[in-house]
């Protein structure tokens, strides 16, 4: 099998700034931060370490301050949650930003193969294969296909000209969800995503059972990114479907339905925000990705199908070719393997 490409060795590499967010997790942080010391290969002259403290009470800046004096520390006296890490880029003088949760590391070669990766595909942002430390075979990607529409935030590599010509993060979105927005605005830009599986990540936890708390946020950001990005043709049959989830979903887990207030929150907080994107990028998000997205959206006559669904004649009309059209467009954004996405 083909070696996948390194970064050159010696002058030529770039400068990596690893803007690593911290919040109540002061053991797991001493991890990340130590395996990027000792195992990551990287010259230490070429890397800089950036930890944003977000108001954490357990310790953390403490243990930062004594512990790893190399590392540059910011500390916020308010949690600002995912914003926190656009501390970081503020401060940050990379050609590359790496962005890590704290409970989250790579090491060996991870980060001269995701550079060669993005040098090679003409990539602004690489995403990675993200598992678990609780178990090898624990991949997260299993649990929320992320494909190329989002990325697992906990650890991906952002070009300095995304970082700040993008401005880093939404604001707008406390927590989970601000990848897809970020997305969003990158493919708007017309730049590229990568995905490069070959470079792994570990997360020093499982993927999460169902919580309604993180379900709800999930949904309120969902709700913020179609209210704010999508274009009106795409952003009403987005904004129903999710509603339409939420309604579906409830019949199996009936508190679910509580989360309906955060949707209509997140619309609103949206529009308040208005920023559209290209009608390209607006229709890739309302077809494909899997919180806006139905296959009825791509069937001529829906209601009508539903209802004679027991005639073959009348419920195939050309539905079904629609519908193959949408799982084929899907699939192209939600790679098994190595994948790419610029628009």
């Amino acid at each position: 099998m083909k070696e996948p490409p390194r970064a050159p060795d010696g002058p030529d590499l770039p400068l990596v700034t690893v803007a690593v967010l911290a919040y109540n997790r002061r053991d797991p942080l001493r991890v990340t931060l130590t395996k990027l010391r000792d195992e990551l290969d990287w010259p230490a002259g070429r890397l800089e370490v950036i930890v944003v403290d977000n108001a954490s009470t357990d310790g953390t800046a403490d243990m930062v301050r004594s512990e790893f004096g190399e590392v540059q520390l910011i500390r916020r006296e308010v949690n600002i949650g995912i914003s926190g890490w656009n501390r970081a880029f503020e401060a940050g003088a990379g050609d590359w930003f790496l962005v890590l949760d704290d409970d989250c590391y790579i090491t060996g070669d991870a980060l001269h193969r995701a550079i060669a990766g993005a040098r090679e595909h003409g990539a602004d942002l690489v995403s990675f294969k993200v598992k678990s430390s609780d178990e090898d075979l624990h991949v997260f990607n299993e649990f929320y296909d992320t494909g190329l529409l989002a990325f697992w935030g906990c650890s991906a590599l952002l070009s300095g000209r995304a970082v700040r010509e993008l401005g880093g993060f939404d604001p707008g979105i406390f927590i989970w969800g601000h990848e897809a927005e970020f997305v969003a605005r990158l493919l708007d830009r017309g730049w590229r995503h990568l995905h490069l599986p070959e470079v792994v990540s570990v997360h020093m936890k499982s993927p999460a059972g169902f919580r309604r708390a993180q379900h709800k946020r999930n949904l309120r950001s969902f709700g913020y990114i179609a209210g704010k990005l999508l274009r009106p043709r795409d952003l009403f049959p987005a904004a129903g479907n999710l509603l339409l989830r939420v309604l579906t979903e409830s019949v199996r887990r009936p508190a679910i339905i509580t989360c309906m207030p955060a949707v209509a929150g997140g619309l609103r907080d949206g529009l308040r925000n208005r920023a559209p994107v290209r009608p390209v990028v607006s229709q890739l998000y309302r077809h494909n990705f899997i919180e806006f997205s139905s296959p009825l959206i791509f069937a001529r006559g829906p209601l009508l199908i539903w209802r004679q669904r027991g005639r073959a004649d009348l419920a195939e009309l050309d539905a079904g070719e629609r519908r193959d059209r949408f799982w084929r467009e899907r699939a192209a954004c939600y790679p098994q393997g190595t994948g790419s996405l610029s628009v």
